[in-house]
């Protein structure tokens, strides 16, 4: 039997794996993580250079966060540290018809991105969406410029509702985008102090044959061994990238070698290469320029024709760049990048969090919303919520399974247990189809946790079992509910502290 020292396991030592300790271990409830590797981080983990010598930086491809994104907003409620930078784009260069053409600023003046309240279809591809909403050619260079999102080869094949959604978030505000200062080892740095700061356990070096059979279990870990450790066929579509990490000797002129965006039209995609010593200096010895380069590839494409690809790029951008190089590191990543939906799909269709018998699913293919890495935020605490239900049921109330507690009713009965506390369950009515339009966190599933503070969250989705009707005859898509995830002390404490400032502030002399 199951006890409230049952901890919840975490397969996976990724940024997923330990946003889900993070969320479990708030809540009060112990946490173990487990990680196959002999390091935390999976793929994002930074730093390599020539035979030890010498560590790079370097990220396992671009890495970015968004200053308005889940990530960004989750780091700051839960006070941890990250250092982030705007990425420098002076000097960018953009390459056509075989020549790098220097542009004063990486603007986007289409009149399709002036348009980005225009909803796109998701039954549609998006080249032939797009054609029809601002012309072939600014399409065509349009589904080009989204490689840099979706690290496909063929951004125009994908839903045009996936790629739009994209393109008018981080396009038309690229102000938006940042580094993580120090490479993104930094980030899985941090994560863990906070992690193992909050009680949670985490055991390096410890591949699983199979899942633990006390607690709930999270499995923060890619598509293909989650599928292995539950028995089941998990699937979704993703890309293959190509990635060239290159050190350069900086010029002797002095001369600073731009940014590059590739758009030629031999590519239905674009290839970047991005000075990342622009950015931040820090990422490689003085007196060296490190690059990263990306290029989606289709699956048929040989490793040394991706990468003598993009050698065509650094030829048309950096001539003379070869005589320069001090070290290399060339791959091709398959299904690493992130999900991608094609016509008639959404985030909705991917592999399911809740996986039965209290297994979740965290990552980056999960069915949660959001960008790149804030798919795997929201999937990870929305797991770790599952597992908190899962954690309480199995140890206080076998016979929850059988009661259907809605957000209102959570409030309600915690009212009932804490006669002090003053709860307040509020719903908003907004029609259906427009429930989940603002970036980023609105699109999100029932009860995606979009704000968690230290003493309070707020839950915002749908709520199926207190729906309203309002004048347009939609039903209610938005529930609050304040302090549906603490532990009861927590509460306690909160309110009593309440009380006494209220009291104090009552009686204080005029």
């Amino acid at each position: 039997m199951s006890t409230n020292r049952d901890p919840i396991h975490i397969v996976g030592g990724g940024v997923a794996g330990l946003v889900a300790a993070i969320t479990v271990a708030q809540a009060g409830a112990p946490a173990v993580v487990h990680e196959a590797g002999s390091a935390l981080g999976g793929r994002a983990r930074s730093g390599a250079g020539p035979d030890g010598a010498t560590v790079f930086g370097v990220n396992t491809g671009p890495h970015v966060l968004f200053a308005d994104g889940v990530v960004a907003q989750w780091l700051h409620a839960q006070h941890i540290a990250v250092a982030m930078r705007r990425p420098s784009v002076r000097g960018a260069a953009v390459i056509t018809g075989g020549r790098a053409r220097s542009v004063p600023d990486v603007g986007f003046a289409w009149n399709g991105l002036r348009q980005v309240r225009t909803e796109a279809p998701v039954d549609e591809r998006f080249d032939t969406w797009a054609t029809r909403l601002m012309g072939e050619a600014d399409a065509a260079a349009l589904a080009r410029w989204a490689g840099l999102l979706t690290f496909h080869h063929d951004p125009g094949s994908l839903s045009a509702r996936f790629v739009w959604d994209r393109c008018r978030r981080v396009l038309a505000r690229p102000d938006h985008v940042r580094s993580v200062t120090g490479g993104w080892s930094a980030l899985v740095d941090a994560l863990a102090t906070h992690a193992r700061a909050r009680g949670v356990t985490i055991e390096t070096g410890t591949p699983l044959d199979g899942l633990p059979e006390q607690g709930p279990v999270i499995l923060a870990t890619g598509l293909p061994v989650a599928s292995a450790l539950l028995g089941q066929d998990l699937a979704w579509t993703g890309s293959r990238a190509a990635l060239l990490d290159v050190a350069l000797a900086k010029p002797a002129s002095g001369r600073r070698r731009p940014i590059v965006v590739d758009l030629s039209e031999d590519l239905r995609t674009c290839c970047l290469v991005d000075r990342v010593t622009a950015t931040d200096g820090t990422l490689a010895p003085p007196g060296i320029d490190l690059l990263q380069a990306q290029l989606g590839v289709g699956a048929a494409v040989p490793e040394a024709n991706a990468i003598s690809r993009i050698e065509q790029a650094l030829d048309a951008g950096f001539p003379g760049w070869r005589a320069d190089e001090r070290w290399r590191r060339a791959h091709v990543m398959t299904d690493a990048t992130g999900a991608v939906d094609h016509p008639g799909a959404t985030w909705r269709d991917r592999p399911a969090i809740s996986r039965g018998d209290d297994r979740f699913l965290a990552g980056d293919m999960a069915a949660a919303p959001g960008l790149l890495s804030e798919v795997a935020v929201n999937s990870a605490v929305r797991a770790a919520h599952l597992a908190l239900d899962a954690h309480r049921r199995r140890a206080f109330a076998p016979g929850w399974p059988s009661a259907t507690l809605t957000p209102t009713m959570r409030v309600a009965l915690l009212a009932a247990s804490l006669p002090v506390a003053v709860t307040q369950s509020a719903v908003v009515a907004a029609p259906v189809d427009e429930a989940w339009k603002i970036e980023p966190g609105a699109e999100a599933e029932p009860y995606f946790q979009l704000r968690t503070g230290r003493l309070h969250t707020v839950a915002v989705g749908a709520a199926p079992d207190d729906q309203v009707v309002g004048a347009d005859g939609a039903t209610t898509t938005v529930t609050v509910a304040v302090g549906t995830s603490f532990s009861t002390s927590a509460v306690v404490r909160w309110l009593l502290q309440r009380i006494a400032r209220r009291e104090l502030r009552r009686h204080r002399p005029r």
